[in-house]
């Protein structure tokens, strides 16, 4: 049976993946994402508060798997749950190799780690089944704003950016399955309607900008709060060109607001079906990220080597409309 909400199928399109990367310390520099130290601990403040978002957001779609009454959706939230814990153990990884190049990390995700801890301990059931649903879409959204501009992750150690692309790929995939977990067992009306704005309100007020804390608190502790050269440049890459802050948390919340909303209404699953493809054939993230990354070259009138990252050689197209 498929829900009335639900705008796709969910036969075998959400898949869990037995990954693993090998992240050399000494081949991670410490400012990894376009060489930047603005940028880069813009993402270092995301991945270093992830396991403990996947970690609440599995306990929560755990907590209603009995209360599903669509086979189908029960089937994929059991395997987005095993792909979340999947994700919290690799940046678990990932922050670890991190930190032991000086970086605070642990410290960066203290105030999200009790944001949560309060949410776990303050929230009803039904605000907790919420947040799972408004935070997996926006989740779902940077994933796609980097999928759109993997050329910011050129200069990146392969092996990261493999960890992040897979993780990337896989929050497109499951985008709905929340949402769609949240209306199976929350109701279609008002009051189910009313708790998920709710729950973006709390979501914005706390969790979002206790992140951008993490981030500034990052830059204080590495001397580069002043790089004023380095905040220029990764404004302009996060608000306008490509805009991946305005794309994520503006332009995205807009549709989010609809009481008729879905997460397919975008159906952006074109994007990360080559990974897929290629994965399914190799069972390496690194070559479904270089095959990814391929892809992308092409629809974009560009070229793309491993070595070399993308080169422009002829009009840009954008990606959003190869469909």
């Amino acid at each position: 049976m498929t829900s009335a909400r639900q705008k796709i199928d969910y036969n075998d399109v959400v898949q869990h993946r037995n990954v693993a990367f090998n992240l050399d310390e000494a081949k991670i520099p410490r400012y990894w994402l376009d060489k930047d130290p603005w940028l880069t601990h813009y993402m270092n403040a995301i991945f270093c508060n992830v396991p403990r978002g996947e970690r609440f957001v599995m306990k929560a779609t755990t907590k209603q798997l009995d209360k599903i009454s669509d086979p189908s959706i029960r089937k994929a939230a059991i395997a987005f749950i095993r792909q979340e814990g999947s994700h919290a153990k690799a940046h678990d990884g990932l922050n670890k190799v991190l930190a032991s190049q000086g970086l605070p990390i642990k410290n960066a995700g203290m105030m999200v780690d009790a944001i949560f801890s309060a949410y776990d301990r303050y929230l009803p059931d039904v605000m907790k089944f919420a947040f799972a649903a408004t935070g997996e879409h926006f989740t779902a959204t940077l994933s796609a704003a980097m999928l759109e501009n993997p050329e910011l992750w050129d200069d990146t150690p392969e092996d990261v950016a493999a960890l992040a692309f897979w993780h990337f790929v896989e929050e497109v995939e499951h985008k709905s399955v929340s949402f769609d977990v949240y209306k199976d067992t929350c109701g279609e009306g008002a009051y189910s309607y009313a708790v998920l704005m709710a729950t973006l309100g709390l979501g914005v007020s706390t969790l979002f900008t206790a992140a951008h804390l993490s981030w500034i608190y990052l830059l204080v502790k590495d001397k580069q709060i002043t790089n004023v050269r380095s905040a220029a440049k990764t404004a302009k890459k996060l608000l306008f060109s490509p805009g991946i802050f305005t794309k994520t948390f503006v332009s995205e919340v807009v549709p989010f607001l609809s009481p008729k909303f879905h997460p397919w209404d975008n159906d952006n699953r074109f994007m990360i079906n080559v990974w897929k493809e290629k994965y399914d054939e190799t069972g390496d993230p690194v070559q479904a990220y270089h095959a990814f990354r391929q892809w992308h070259a092409a629809q974009n009138g560009s070229t793309y080597s491993p070595n070399r990252g993308s080169e422009k050689v002829a009009a840009k197209t954008n990606v959003q409309a190869i469909a």
